[in-house]
């Protein structure tokens, strides 16, 4: 009989390295302890005027005690909820722990948003006051803030008509110190393990937007875990935060791994300049998602293979040009947030990089499983992370229990009774199995499956999967719930495609007419037909649909991470998907 219930190693909430030790139940704990410990340490590196400039543990203590009196002065109180809508920075993080060590809770919102997902989420959170990164940002406020009459206070990272500034708020709380130094102190001691940390409001790939209530335990669970699973070699241990803070996923495992562990930290300046930072930064880890190392993998053999001198060198070229592309020093990489696909892991580790794929959810702080140095195997997402507990149920969705499972919805109880069982498990929605008796295998999202109207089972995410391996296809979702076969709509890689159409003359004045023209549909067929030759008949994609524009979080089309939301995608579609099926004969 198969196995279907699987258990994580022993939790160890205590870190002890040779710089640092600490027990803490709070996120304020922890950073007051590894500051107090670490004091002229470097903690963060950020790009001021071109270059990487140290911030040590001390002035960011400094910082974060300042704009803490500073918010407490204004009046939050611990329970409150206070906003963060800004792109990553040294300020984002110093919002965050301000907030927390107030005893509030911080809810982050995803830069991208538009201004009424904005409204949406300030209104349900009520927050009463915002922290913005720049005009761009609070110009999305300033478009609602009639509809929010919680929202009463406005900060900004940068001077703005009509918003206090962060210089500015943390001189009100320097001024509050001077009268009462152990304001902030007093504050944070009131929480608790169980204490709400923040609220990460979540859609997936449903569309339907839910705060996931996070406490300080579930995120110290999920970072305790995480250190105990990859621990640094030396205190000498840079990372390099490029996912969004506002995400789980780089919320613990850089941003509170870096406080856990007592590392460095540089924030990359934005994804424009990520490959420049790489080399600036030259960093030991990082986390990214599975299309990141997709096209590092991408640019690797683009370079390789444009010289011959390169070409004859073969898998020694490669080898150095990934090790390069990070920066010349990096241990391991960890891939989230998606499916990673097992040629890109195979590509990384036959070259040298050890690439990890790891699975979580935002209601799981993030992770559940990841694989690891001592317990890795590609095509899986490893094993369950210390302290967790998984089992596969009836109808093959992966259920997860842990110290890192969140509180529940924030205000949906109903939606809580449907994700937490009473004792504790949550619902993934995810199909699973486990392979080898030991590791969790992915197999598709439960709500994604569809059935033919043949009676035929097909999985997409495994067809999409195959489908972008391909190097003419950038995005693809398929289509064919109740019909008699699979349809899809494919975004083309239009640095592929205009390239063969530039080799072959073909002439265009729009990506539009590109894409209707004869000869490249007929091309598209066959990366198509290639790319799924493997599958089963009744699992080819036998119409499809070219986009000239990619699917974008912008758009609502994906999420943070880059999942696909197909149901959003296939509503708006749906016309012309049915259309494909209105002639019989395929």
């Amino acid at each position: 009989m198969a196995i279907q219930y699987l258990k994580g190693e022993s939790l160890n909430l205590h870190w002890r390295s040779a710089w640092c030790e600490h027990s803490a139940k709070t996120i304020p704990s922890l950073f007051q302890t590894q500051a107090h410990t670490l004091g002229d340490a470097t903690l963060y590196h950020v790009k001021r005027e071109g270059a990487f400039q140290p911030i040590s543990w001390r002035q960011v203590k400094a910082d974060v005690d300042a704009l803490s009196a500073g918010l407490i002065s204004r009046g939050i109180q611990p329970g409150d909820r206070v906003a963060i809508l800004a792109e990553n920075s040294y300020e984002w993080v110093l919002s965050d722990l301000a907030i927390l060590h107030t005893g509030a809770i911080s809810v982050t919102l995803h830069f991208p948003l538009t201004p009424a997902q904005v409204e949406e989420q300030l209104r349900d959170s009520e927050a009463c006051a915002i922290f913005v990164s720049n005009a761009t940002q609070a110009q999305k406020v300033e478009a609602v803030r009639q509809n929010l009459p919680h929202l009463k206070h406005y900060f900004s990272f940068v001077p703005l008509s009509g918003w206090t500034s962060l210089g500015e708020l943390q001189e009100e709380g320097r001024q509050l110190l001077r009268d009462k130094p152990r304001v902030v102190e007093e504050y944070s001691e009131s929480l608790t393990w169980d204490s709400l940390a923040t609220l990460i409001y979540t859609s997936g790939t449903t569309g339907d937007s839910k705060g996931v209530m996070l406490s300080h335990g579930n995120l110290l669970a999920s970072m305790y875990a995480s250190i105990q699973v990859f621990p640094p070699p030396d205190r000498h241990y840079v990372m390099l935060n490029f996912l969004p803070l506002s995400h789980i996923y780089a919320r613990t495992c850089d941003y509170l791994v870096t406080i856990g562990l007592g590392v460095e930290m540089a924030f990359a300046e934005s994804i424009d300049t990520l490959r420049d930072d790489l080399q600036a930064v030259r960093p030991h880890a990082i986390n990214g998602v599975p299309r990141f190392y997709e096209k590092v993998k991408e640019r690797v053999l683009e370079v390789t293979q444009s010289k011959p001198f390169l070409r004859l060198l073969g898998k020694h070229a490669r080898r150095m040009g990934l090790r390069r592309a990070f920066g010349g020093r990096l241990i391991w990489a960890i891939s989230g947030g998606a499916a990673l696909d097992p040629q890109v892991a195979e590509f990384y580790w036959e070259h040298g990089v050890q690439l990890y794929q790891g699975y979580g959810l935002t209601e799981a702080a993030p992770v559940i499983a990841s694989n690891n140095p001592k317990e890795n195997r590609i095509g899986t997402v490893g094993v369950p992370f210390p302290g967790v507990e998984v089992r596969i149920a009836e109808d093959g969705e992966l259920l997860a229990r842990g110290p890192n499972i969140m509180k529940g919805y924030w205000r949906k109880p109903e939606a809580t009774a449907e994700a937490l069982t009473p004792d504790g498990w949550l619902h993934t929605g995810d199909v699973a199995q486990i392979v080898e008796d030991r590791y969790i295998q992915i197999t598709d999202r439960k709500k994604d499956i569809f059935v033919l109207a043949g009676g035929k089972n097909i999985a997409p995410v495994a067809i999409e999967t195959a489908l972008v391996r391909n190097p003419y296809i950038e995005q693809a979702v398929v289509y064919g719930d109740k019909k008699k076969f699979v349809s899809a709509l494919i975004v083309p890689d239009f640095y592929h495609l205009d390239e063969w159409a530039q080799q072959r003359g073909i002439h265009y004045s729009s990506r539009e007419e590109l894409i209707a023209l004869p000869e490249v549909q007929e091309w598209m067929r066959i990366q198509i037909e290639d790319a799924l030759q493997h599958f089963a008949p009744y699992e080819q994609v036998k119409r499809f649909i070219l986009l000239p524009e990619p699917f974008t979080f912008e758009a609502g089309d994906v999420t943070i991470t880059l999942k696909m939301r197909r149901a959003r995608i296939i509503e708006r579609y749906r016309e012309q998907l049915d259309a494909l099926y209105e002639t019989e004969r395929v």
